[in-house]
């Protein structure tokens, strides 16, 4: 029996030795595939570094363009197609915001964008931002604070945002449990009740 489990152990380390390509057997049929994923995986990181060191830069650009109330310089960043969703749930085309912006119907005394993330995917890309800004959009105070989401696509004329949206981050309701009869409709069938009386 002893000799029967030494003998399968070796086969097992023999089968196991094989699967794993190159382990000192000389088997390198594996090496040109690997090579090639991970340049592969290294061009792609370095690919989503480059576009996210890009999409910040604009995204100081225009906020920048947004603070000082330049319509014409703002709207390069736009695509033709650019849409926004404001903070008061409206869709506004970029044909839209460049006539508030230029009325001074959206005006901003600052505007920042802060804690800035970027996930990229080829030719598109989706940030993530905190807005701290002044003034007014679509005739509305801008809110406090702000979370933003803007989409990029890279054309021929480098990369343009396609679609934001902004909104308005209020502080979370109270998540207290409550057994009230009012809130939890189980809790009068909870409630303990006192045994019937004995006649």
């Amino acid at each position: 029996m002893r000799k029967l489990n030494i003998t399968l152990f070796l086969v097992a380390a023999v089968v196991l030795a094989a699967s794993c390509g190159d382990a000192g057997t000389g088997n390198t049929s594996n090496r040109p595939a690997n090579a090639a994923n991970s340049a592969n995986n290294a061009a792609a990181s370095t690919a989503a570094v480059n576009h996210e060191a890009e999409i910040k830069k604009i995204m100081a650009e225009l906020a920048s363009e947004l603070a000082a109330n330049d319509a014409d310089a703002a709207g390069k960043h736009y695509a033709d197609d650019y849409h926004l969703i404001t903070p008061q749930g409206l869709d506004q085309t970029k044909a839209a915001r460049m006539s508030d912006m230029k009325a001074g119907t959206s005006k901003f005394e600052s505007f920042a964008y802060e804690n800035i993330s970027v996930r990229s995917y080829g030719d598109s890309a989706v940030a993530i931002a905190d807005v701290k800004a002044k003034g007014t959009a679509a005739g509305q105070p801008v809110a406090s604070n702000i979370k933003a989401t803007l989409v990029f696509h890279k054309t021929k004329d480098g990369w343009k945002v396609v679609s934001g949206q902004a909104t308005p981050v209020t502080a979370a309701a109270s998540t207290a449990p409550s057994n009230t009869a009012a809130s939890n409709p189980n809790a009068a069938a909870n409630t303990t009740k006192p045994p019937p009386a004995n006649n």
